[in-house]
């Protein structure tokens, strides 16, 4: 068959018919490299397999994220439902067998017209299978239909071409038990190694976390390293002859005292990093590898096998800026300690202003503001500073959730903080352990940057969206793995415009340039985002003469007694989705009744909004209300329920949310009743075909809520830019989780 290539075969004159990263493999294996055999399906038989398939069933799609997905779902319907020819069948069925291993695994290796690679981990998964003729044909179209997935699409609409347009070659390898595996991430002056047990599907995936050593590429030396936490592991599953079709591939625990052993010891290192160096004698290019280690019995040296590389490195954070935060630690006592709750460090002076709504005077740029507390009207400031450093508050204060978004380091709830530090004094302020010290030139400052990846590794089901309000943060936060916004906060978008007048006192003009403004805000949310979805929350302003602001005069509840402001929102959206963006959406908030949203109901229907198929109505399913009354709501018009935990959880159990002694006493988004609420919230939605998301900082505070909220079916999951890493890892955790948990039960 002219479309099977033995990888240790390969010439020159073939590799565009295999990709430049397939060839390069081959002929490392051919001057002698430990790179593990097997063979290719060339990107001819892709194109074929696309001829046999009718095109008129592979229509095209709406921009919108709801007919993209129908479009996958049908797209990878009819790839199963399309027959292999036998005759291919048989030569690839008969190439599988030279291999002599029971186990398989199909590595998919993607190249665009113009012959850019792309990291086809972070994208399109591997698949694995019995050495079966029936086996390896399901896990070949499997494989195919990855280039349908939703996350794909976007990613070749980014891209600007179509799926007919994709070379996809196809490594197939022997599966075979590793001891160890991991990845090589390589700069000009350090290497970065990550190590796991077993195969390396749970590093890839994110089910664990591995070892890390970083080393100085020069003197081959450690540098420092972090011992992971490694209590779930992959190996290959012998299934014999008598269930060909069952899963070759099985989790494990290691044993307990291997969760607390590094993987590889310093002589295992060193060849890791011998075999490194003389791989990039070779191909000087490549960032980044995939390792594989074998031994053939207890206490042998380590045999090291790369499966995999890319000249770009996979990591978001430099491996210069992870060694430098990491020996950046004050040996110093700190002068005062409050809470974290935005990272990153900053060495600078500081601007003590005990209460910005008495006295605000011209603050340094580049300072770091020192106050009592910082109200939604002074938000603006946080763009003009370095840091902040506020004497009340918590993780969901106005203050903190913007400082996160911007990277800009910060603590709350630090006690006294102006009356124990001096205007015009230089101090150091770590965002990462709520620490203040004395300035130092020995400190090595890290940058605040978004934690861990930029491109996911693992796909997911469950959508991951990103909750912002800043303007600033567009250009970084639509390139990260995200299905869209899930909460874009109206009030502090529009902060600097709403705290310079009153309500009462706005003229036309100022009306006018509300909407501007407003409008020139979502066409860059909407644009930057396209084709994913964005879903604005309408203004959410607190009365100011309120005795308990959370429960007063806020919410749909304020523009029944003044409709001003909210038809000049309307206005702004009915514009921008006329002029052709289709993704944008409206979240009304703390909605305490279905006469309230039926007020704002029809003011959308009166503007022109209703007629747009494509513009979503949701509400905030933050007032304990809404459990008991959704299908009404749903019968009234509600499209989509978006779940605010801050202040669910404090209605619910009668708690202040800013106050962390609360939450310490377990009274918080993770109590059993706020389990039951958002189970049922849930399960209603899902009963009435409602898509449902979750938008508080519930995920982020408390990780294992994301394996209960997975099992609960909930659609999307969005959290606050840096959140994203970590959150997309809990995800991925925890639908393994649950799918194994389906197949022990079955």
């Amino acid at each position: 068959m002219k479309d099977i290539y033995w990888l240790s075969q390969i010439q020159y004159a073939e590799q565009a018919l295999v990709g430049k990263k397939l060839f390069i493999l081959s002929q490392l294996l051919q001057d002698g490299y430990p790179i593990i055999p097997g063979f290719v399906l060339g990107n001819n038989l892709w194109r074929k397999f696309l001829r046999l398939i009718d095109a008129s069933l592979l229509t095209t799609y709406d921009q919108d994220y709801r007919s993209r997905q129908a479009f996958a779902r049908n797209s990878r319907q009819i790839i199963e439902q399309t027959t292999i020819p036998q005759i291919w069948q048989t030569e690839i069925f008969q190439a599988a067998q030279q291999l002599n291993s029971p186990g398989l695994i199909l590595q998919p290796f993607v190249t665009t017209p113009d012959r850019q690679n792309i990291r086809e981990n972070t994208l399109w998964r591997s698949h694995t299978c019995n050495c079966n003729g029936e086996a390896l044909n399901t896990a070949l179209k499997s494989v195919w239909s990855e280039l349908f997935s939703a996350s794909s699409l976007i990613y070749w609409q980014k891209l600007g071409l179509s799926y007919d347009l994709i070379d996809l070659a196809i490594l197939v390898r022997p599966l075979k038990s590793a001891y160890a595996s991991g990845t090589v991430e390589i700069s000009d002056d350090f290497l970065e190694i990550k190590a796991n047990w077993g195969l390396e599907h749970s590093l890839l995936q994110g089910d664990t976390e591995p070892d890390e050593y970083y080393l100085d590429r020069d003197l081959r030396q450690i540098i420092f390293q972090h011992l992971g936490h490694k209590n779930y592991a992959y190996r290959a599953k012998n299934v014999g002859l008598s269930a060909p079709l069952d899963e070759c591939l099985e989790t494990y625990l290691p044993a307990d005292h291997l969760a607390t052993t590094y993987v590889l010891d310093p002589e295992a290192i060193a060849q890791l990093i011998e075999l490194t160096e003389n791989i990039l004698e070779q191909q000087s290019e490549i960032k980044y590898l995939v390792w594989n280690a074998f031994n053939s019995s207890l206490n042998t040296p380590l045999h090291f096998y790369c499966t995999q590389f890319s000249d770009r490195l996979i990591s978001h954070s430099a491996i210069a800026d992870k060694i430098a935060q990491n020996l950046s630690v004050p040996k110093i006592p700190p002068l005062l300690s409050g809470m974290a709750v935005s990272p990153g460090t900053v060495q600078a002076e500081i601007a003590v202003i005990p209460d910005l709504a008495l006295h605000l005077p011209p603050i340094s740029p580049g300072a770091i503001l020192v106050t009592k507390v910082i109200d939604p009207q002074h938000v603006s400031l946080i763009k003009q500073v370095k840091g902040i450093i506020t004497e009340i508050g918590g993780r969901n204060s106005h203050a903190a959730i913007v400082a996160r978004e911007l990277g800009i380091p910060a603590i709350a709830n630090a006690t006294d903080a102006s009356k124990i530090l001096h205007h015009g004094d230089r101090i150091l302020l770590n965002g990462d352990d709520g620490r203040v010290y004395p300035a130092t030139d020995d400190y090595q400052i890290s940058s605040p940057a978004l934690k861990g990846i930029l491109s996911p590794t693992y796909p997911i089901g469950t959508k991951l969206m990103v909750n912002l309000a800043q303007p600033e943060s567009i250009a970084t936060a639509s390139k990260l793995p995200i299905d869209g916004v899930g909460l874009l906060r109206s009030e502090l978008m529009m902060a600097d415009l709403l705290s310079s007048q009153v309500l009462a006192q706005w003229q036309e003009s100022f009306q006018r340039q509300f909407v501007a403004t407003l409008g020139n805000y979502l066409r860059q949310f909407a644009a930057a985002f396209s084709p994913r979805p964005v879903f604005y929350r309408s203004l959410d302003l607190y009365g100011k003469d309120s005795l308990n602001p959370v429960l007063g005069d806020r919410g749909v509840y304020k523009y029944i007694n003044d409709p001003t402001l909210f038809d000049l929102e309307l206005e702004a959206l009915q514009t921008v989705t006329a002029e052709g963006h289709h993704n944008i959406n409206l979240i009304l908030p703390f909605v305490r009744s279905v006469d309230e949203f039926k007020f704002c109901y029809r003011r959308l229907e009166n503007i022109g909004l209703t007629i747009h198929d494509s513009f979503q109505v949701w509400i905030m399913a933050e007032v304990p209300s809404v459990i008991m009354l959704l299908p009404e709501y749903i019968r009234a018009g509600v499209q989509g329920i978006a779940i605010g935990t801050n202040d669910l959880t404090q209605l619910l159990l009668g708690v202040d949310r800013e106050r962390s002694e609360f939450s310490d006493r377990g009274l918080n988004a993770n109590h059993p009743a706020m389990h039951k609420a958002i189970a049922e919230l849930i399960k209603t939605a899902h009963d009435y075909d409602l898509e449902c998301c979750i938008c508080g900082q519930a995920p982020v505070e408390h990780p294992d809520l994301i394996d209960k909220l997975v099992q609960w079916g909930i659609d999307a999951i969005s959290v606050e830019p840096d959140a994203i890493a970590q959150t997309y890892k809990a995800i991925a955790r925890a639908e393994k989780r649950m799918i194994l948990n389906e197949r022990r039960n079955y």
